[in-house]
């Protein structure tokens, strides 16, 4: 395809690949992009396969009763009813995510998030949520978003809804990123079966488990809640005064895993101020911030900080067993913004210890701990009995061939896990 595009390079390559010319002039009639057409052409078969799909869907957007558009905080009621109206299937279990009272919660914890949904009538029938990043992989920075929250009414499924709402997203273009990565359920074939069909790139960048889905597997141990004896010595609540010496606990602990960007002072404080840069408004509700958050110190010096989410507040798993009827609900707190000193596991998981009693005054099942790469917290925290949920890592590049560019290829090997974005 020679360059610049005009209208008479993408209808002769159009026509000499043999295609609808009608698909064509509908699509021109639309004004989608010349560089979106001539990207099709040069895909072959899966590009006329995107174009029969995109182009009758991007006409019902534009003339017929389908909107696309970005969330807004009036949607919280209608997000949350999408959101119950979405399992998924995962083996012999349905899953079913609620959203409620706030439907937005754990997306104000996250970074330049995007949230197109697609609406017919007042009714959300699909979402998708991206949230942009500045991480390091490899040494390197980049700037990549997380996608997640892909999602299509039950009732609306095979109406091609779940590549379209993806179509409408802003995430790419302030600026565009340059990856993509994502967390798959296990045995979510389903999710699998989807992108290799609609986007084989995001699969097959992945490396094949057997049994399981594709990606870099990823390990979150649910901590079950339960009462702690006694008072746990040291355990206090953060305050300002604590910011560069927990910043500083927080790099040293994570700064070599990818998918990770070292935290400042500004950094930190925005997060644990709820993203306020000055006094806070009353009316909006309490996510996460300095009342969740705690250090434990010895003799004045603290050696381990960390913040819990109360995730299960607006936020839990209803999960049902199509073959034996079986019910169960996981609602769950998070561990959030942790680190230690440089050989006092035993402080980090003695503040763990702290929020697993938290999460039983909670009411909620279990505390949720990205311990993967600290094996030596973990192994302190055996007594508690978790549960290991892993998942699949998809990582991908836009640019295939990057070291011909000049830039790198870079991978994920030891992922870091912020659970704001799990």
């Amino acid at each position: 395809m020679t360059h610049p595009l005009s209208v008479d390079s993408v209808r002769a390559a159009w026509k000499g690949a043999g295609w609808p010319d009608d698909l064509l002039e509908t699509a021109l009639n639309l004004n989608l992009p010349l560089r979106a057409l001539a990207v099709w052409v040069e895909q072959g078969a899966q590009g006329l396969e995107r174009a029969q799909w995109l182009v009758p869907q991007d006409k019902e957007l534009a003339f017929g009763t389908l909107r696309g558009r970005e969330a807004s905080a009036e949607d919280n009621d209608r997000f949350a009813d999408l959101w119950a109206n979405a399992s998924e299937q995962v083996g012999d279990w349905q899953i079913t995510v609620r959203r409620e009272p706030n439907s937005f919660a754990q997306f104000r914890l996250q970074e330049n998030v995007s949230i197109p949904v697609i609406e017919e009538q007042g009714k959300l029938l699909a979402c998708v949520v991206w949230a942009k990043r500045n991480l390091v992989v490899g040494g390197h920075r980049l700037t990549v978003h997380c996608g997640q929250g892909l999602r299509v009414r039950r009732d609306c499924r095979g109406r091609g809804f779940g590549n379209l709402v993806r179509a409408i997203a802003s995430a790419f273009w302030y600026p565009p990123t340059t990856g993509q990565y994502h967390y798959i359920r296990s045995q979510n074939f389903g999710a699998v079966n989807f992108f290799r069909h609609t986007s084989p790139r995001v699969v097959e960048s992945s490396p094949e488990r057997v049994g399981d889905v594709p990606g870099i597997p990823v390990t979150v141990l649910q901590l079950p809640a339960r009462r702690v004896a006694g008072v746990v010595e040291g355990v206090r609540r953060g305050q300002r005064s604590d910011i560069r010496r927990c910043v500083a606990l927080i790099n040293r602990t994570h700064r070599h895993q990818d998918l990770y960007r070292p935290y400042t002072v500004e950094s930190l404080e925005l997060r644990l101020d709820e993203g306020y840069w000055g006094p806070r408004s009353s009316w909006v509700e309490h996510v996460y911030g300095w009342q969740d958050y705690f250090v434990a110190e010895e003799a004045g010096e603290i050696f381990a900080c960390a913040g819990l989410w109360d995730r299960g507040r607006d936020m839990r798993e209803e999960w049902l067993n199509t073959v034996t009827g079986e019910r169960k609900t996981i609602d769950a707190t998070a561990l959030l913004d942790f680190g230690f000193s440089i050989g006092h596991e035993e402080a980090m998981a003695r503040l763990i210890g702290y929020f697993i009693g938290e999460t039983e005054r909670l009411g909620r099942d279990c505390l949720l701990a990205p311990l993967q790469q600290l094996p030596r917290v973990a192994a302190l925290l055996e007594e508690f009995q978790p549960v290991a949920d892993t998942r699949g890592l998809g990582w991908l590049l836009w640019d295939e061939d990057s070291e011909r560019l000049g830039r790198p290829f870079v991978d994920v090997k030891s992922p870091h896990t912020d659970l704001a974005y799990w």
